[in-house]
């Protein structure tokens, strides 16, 4: 892995906007948003299931500073519950509502990594449907909504071949273009190529030159 300074955070209560780039990563049960956060962090930091049932049932916040790629400023990626936990589906949206109120005081999100397998192909509906939930996080910012959104594909290294995950993408591009989100235009697909250089080529797309 490569060089960040990193922790695990039990709360956000102390931090100051001015002082960090929060990053909220989401997606199904399975998408690798645990490891996603660890590949950037440098080091294995949050705990990554391996079953069909959601890991991560509570919302959880890793701090990290990477001098080489983003200078002295911090980022904050915060790992959600997964999207389509149906047996915890009414817990984890109350969870989410209840993360939103408690930082909409005095926070704003930065930005929204949403992680799919290239393997499944297809969207499906729930994750569309909640991500309009996740329009909240964003709506106080600079920048339209669109722009702080990178909808990231993951698993390229189980694909058959590379001409496979390049249709899948076209495919993806295609239901992308029809999520409804506020602001207009559309986000582009990113890969995540589990290494740390490919997680922070995908941050820093996202908070300093924006999707699009």
């Amino acid at each position: 892995m490569g060089s960040a300074i990193s922790s695990l955070l039990p709360t956000i209560d102390n931090i100051q906007q001015d002082d960090i780039t929060i990053i909220a990563v989401v997606g199904q049960t399975g998408v690798g948003k645990s490891t996603f956060i660890n590949t950037a962090a440098g080091k294995e930091i949050l705990t990554i299931g391996h079953g069909l049932r959601p890991h991560t049932l509570k919302v959880q916040h890793v701090e990290c500073s990477n001098p080489k790629h983003y200078g002295n400023r911090k980022v904050i990626f915060v790992d959600t519950p997964a999207f389509d936990a149906v047996s915890e589906e009414k817990l984890i949206e109350e969870k989410l509502k209840t993360w939103l109120k408690s930082i909409s005081k005095k926070l704003r999100i930065s930005g929204i990594l949403y992680l799919h397998r290239i393997t499944d192909g297809k969207l499906t509906d729930p994750p569309i449907i909640r991500l309009a939930l996740l329009q909240e996080l964003c709506k106080d910012s600079s920048r339209p909504f669109p722009n702080r959104v990178a909808f990231v594909t993951t698993m390229w290294g189980k694909l058959r071949s590379e001409d496979v995950g390049r249709q899948r993408e076209e495919e993806l591009q295609k239901h992308w273009d029809k999520v409804p989100r506020g602001g207009g235009g559309v986000s582009r697909i990113m890969r995540f190529e589990d290494s740390f250089d490919s997680a922070w080529s995908i941050v820093l797309a996202l908070i300093e030159e924006g999707i699009s």
